[in-house]
This record gives C-alpha cells, structure tokens and sequence, in this order.
C-alpha cells in the first residue's frame, strides 16, 4: 500500500516522466492503416526495431492519434463513428468520452409539444482537444463546435459553442465559461496544446486560442505569406508549428514555428522542394497526408526534422534542404503494408503514469447519495427526469449514461396499461 501510494502520488509521477522521456530519443505511436492492419498500436524509436504495444480495442475501424501527449495522455478518435477516447499508451487505459460518437449538438432535434418552442440550433463541424490546467491540476477535453444552421435554414447562422469535459469528475459536458469568436473548425484539424492555450485552426487560416485554465478565447495571426491551402498545425521543438503545401503534389512544403508567441513571431523553419527528390523517392512519399513529428538527432550529431505520412512511412528531412532520409517504411516492418489515408497514423509517444480517471458510470456507483438518486429518477416519466436533468452537473451526467437510459426503460413502463 505504501508503494502503490507513493507511485501514483503527483510528485512521482511528475518526476518518472522527466526521467523517462528522453527529449533527443523520441518515441512514436504508430497505427497502420489499409487492408493488411492487424488491430494492433505500435512503438517505434528511430534505430530500433517496430514493437507490438497493445491490441486495437477501441472498436469503431482503425484507431487515429490526434494530439501530441500531454503529460502522458493522448486523444484519439475511432473511424467509423467510434467515438473519442482519452488514452495512456504506457499503461494502456482508456477512457471514452461520453457523447462523441455523434454528439447531440450534431443532431436535428425537433420539439414534439402543444406549444411552439424555439428550434434547438445544430453544428455540422466539431473539433476537440485536450489539455492540463496547472491552476486545479485538471485535464480537460474542449470540443469546438461551429458551422452551424439555426432550425436548418441558410438565412442564419447560429454562433459556434464550446464544451468542456473535465476527466475524473461526474459532471457531464458543459459550456465554456466564455463563447469563441465567429470561427469555423474541422474535425481533421484538432487543437493544438501548448504553453496553457488549446490552438484551433479555424478554416479561414487564423487560430483561435483557449485559456485552458480561466477558459476565455483569443487569437493568432498566421505567418504573413500563409495561404489558404492544406494545413496541418502542430507542435515542433516546443513551438507552435503550421505546415502547410498540397500533401499529395510536388508542391513545396512550407514548415513555420511560432519563435515569440507575444508578438506572433513565425520563423520559417524550412521550405522543401520535393520536385528536387529523386523519381523513385517522390513516389514512395506520396501521399494524402505529410506533416511534422518530431526532431530527429542523426548519428553525426546533426538535427533534422521527421515527417510522418497517411501510409506509415517516417521521413527526415535537413532544415537547409536536400534529399529526404527514409527512416521507416511498413512494409519492411511486422506492421506490414498499409495504404494511404488523409488521417494521421503517427504521434509522439512519452512514458506516464498518469491516470485517464475513472468513467461516469462508475463514480455513480462508488456514491451511495447519488446511487440512491440513480434509484429514485429511475421511475419517473421522461419528461421529469429532461427537467430534473438541470438540477446539477451530476444529475445530467447520471441520467446521461448508458446505464441509467437502460434502466429507466425497464422500470418507468412497469405495470403501465398499453
């Protein structure tokens, strides 16, 4: 008992994640994407072999890693409508988040009453992040919500809404303390965490930041000679990072990073000419998804930067430019051959003992108070308990859940005439 205290105490874990992680020997999880994926998440270290991490059991088709770890915790989503889950590689928990699959706010929802009542406005565009307050020692997920039509029509606009899950509390998803500005968001595009602001890449090319602590929303310029073409925003040594060129083109690929983040100062990191390449390297490098991973140091003491591509190839790259140094390819791997995809298939990987917190359905049942809320609400009609769902946070986080939809099916309609 005293280890197992002493392990999970901040302090320890703190300090076994300065310790592990090395920052001139980065680690990659990696996902395999095509027909031959095998529903396993790797590791990989530049010079080591390809090693089996766990099995794929998020359900929902092939497991995407969204954001760079965050004291150890990454997002990830599962195609196909999988859902969103918060996810320690190192000890392999996992944590889904409610509502995700196809969030409510997503949904055309049309009041059935005598009275007319106001059309609920739904989003078509949705993008989340994750991120560590230092100030309460909370992590949070924050999904920007934005792109919407109110009731549907193409007169008006609603305004984009942000939510706030709050990992290891029963409340349920609730608003920002303040609205976003007037943006438009992409789920491909996830926000970006770093020096406490959460970063959107809005469609227009500019970045909406969050406050992940006071929760309070402003804004980046981007680099003077951005164009609006694809982007990728990222984080690279530290810095706020923006690649942008056509991934699938010999256009050139242009990697900038946010040197003074006071004054919005982009350097521009490096600029590659892939019409420079060889015939053969630009085929094998193709694909519908390029961008930043990390720094590589090379054994002659030199830096480059690493690329990863939508079909699991790892790439490295001098700052000043010339041929391109192919440091992994599946197929000479145990992943296999994968084919390519616009979604990411790498993210940086960092030893952690940080706990993703345990689910809603189970701190309901670990409370005696709200268990025997959690028997009571269970018998009333519908329409009480959509009322009763604004008493508090952890009353619409309780009837929420799967568990409780379930039960309150079975018992509201007993001993009911037809």
């Amino acid at each position: 008992r005293a280890w197992s205290a002493m392990l999970s105490s901040d302090y320890f874990v703190d300090l076994h994640a300065r310790r592990a992680n090395r920052p001139d020997h980065p680690r990659l999880l990696l996902t395999a994407v095509g027909s031959s994926y095998d529903g396993y998440l790797y590791s990989w270290q530049p010079g080591g072999a390809v090693e089996k991490l766990m099995p794929d059991e998020f359900g929902g088709g092939v497991t995407v890693p969204l954001t760079k770890p965050c004291r150890g915790l990454v997002l990830v989503r599962a195609t196909n409508n999988g859902g969103y889950f918060v996810f320690n590689p190192s000890t392999g928990e996992a944590l889904a988040l409610p509502d995700s699959e196809k969030p409510l706010k997503m949904k055309l929802r049309v009041g059935i009453s005598r009275w007319p009542k106001p059309e609920l406005p739904f989003y078509v565009r949705v993008s989340y992040g994750l991120g560590y307050c230092t100030l309460r020692k909370e992590y949070k997920v924050v999904r920007l919500f934005s792109n919407s039509q109110a009731g549907g029509g193409d007169d008006e606009i609603a305004p984009a809404r942000t939510e706030v899950f709050v990992l290891n509390t029963p409340g349920y998803w609730r608003p920002s303390a303040e609205n976003p500005p007037p943006c438009s968001v992409m789920e491909k595009n996830p926000a970006v965490f770093l020096n406490g602001y959460l970063h959107f890449l809005c469609c227009d090319g500019g970045i909406t930041t969050f406050n992940i602590s006071d929760e309070t929303f402003g804004s980046l310029l981007p680099p003077p000679d951005f164009e609006n073409v694809a982007s990728v925003l990222t984080e690279l040594d530290g810095c706020l990072c923006l690649c942008y060129g056509e991934p699938d083109s010999e256009d050139p690929i242009l990697v900038c990073v946010l040197r003074d983040y006071e004054e919005a100062r982009w350097e521009k990191l490096c600029c590659i000419d892939r019409t420079a390449w060889t015939e053969s390297e630009r085929m094998l490098l193709d694909s519908l998804w390029i961008a930043p991973v990390g720094i590589y140091n090379y054994s002659g003491g030199g830096r480059k930067i690493m690329f990863g591509t939508g079909s699991c190839k790892v790439f490295a790259v001098d700052p000043d430019g010339g041929d391109p140094e192919i440091i992994l390819t599946p197929e000479d791997t145990m992943v296999g051959s994968g084919e390519d995809d616009y979604v990411p298939t790498f993210v940086l990987l960092e030893e952690s003992l940080v706990p993703v917190g345990a689910s809603i359905e189970d701190m309901v049942l670990s409370s005696p108070t709200t268990e025997a809320w959690f028997d009571i609400l269970k018998w009333l009609p519908t329409r009480s308990v959509l009322e009763l769902r604004l008493v508090c946070r952890e009353w619409r986080g309780m009837i929420m859940t799967d568990c409780f939809t379930q039960s309150h099916v079975i018992h509201a309609n007993l001993k009911r005439s037809p």
